[in-house]
């Protein structure tokens, strides 16, 4: 670079994890919209269960959207086996990058509510953008809730 010219790059800096059990992908733009508002994507997960009709929906839209991962997991539904495997790719993904400063979890699920209040404590900002019916408990977790 010479003299005044400056690289205009910003880093990314945020990390989306979508639990398409209890959030539409009708829903999906919303989502993206609202995460591009608040950082620099770097990331974006969805995650559903393999055989799962309810979710493939998500599937599509990965395709369709760039840069979004749909992860199938293997197997019928379990309790709480979506929930378990975003928690700890959430809690990998700000340990392993330092980058990432922002965390927004599309999710409607009061069982989030703990994690989002650890990474909380890790100095991360956590956006939640839910449904209507996502529970106060989440709601008052995050840094900010985003209703869609």
């Amino acid at each position: 670079m010479k003299g005044n010219e400056k690289k205009n790059h910003k880093k990314r800096n945020t990390a989306v994890f979508i639990d398409s059990e209890n959030i539409s992908s009708k829903k999906a733009s919303d989502i993206m919209r609202e995460a591009k508002k608040r950082g620099v994507v770097d990331r974006v997960n969805a995650y559903g269960i393999q055989k799962d009709k309810s979710t493939q929906s998500w599937a599509k839209v990965a395709r369709e959207t760039e840069g979004m991962k749909d992860i199938r997991l293997y197997g019928g539904p379990g309790k709480n086996k979506v929930d378990q495997k975003i928690k700890k790719d959430m809690m990998n993904v700000v340990k392993s990058d330092s980058n990432i400063d922002i965390v927004v979890l599309a999710a409607s699920d009061h069982g989030y509510a703990p994690d989002v209040e650890k990474l909380r404590a890790m100095g991360k900002r956590v956006i939640v953008i839910g449904e209507e019916k996502a529970p106060a408990s989440l709601r008052n977790a995050s840094s900010e809730f985003v209703q869609v």
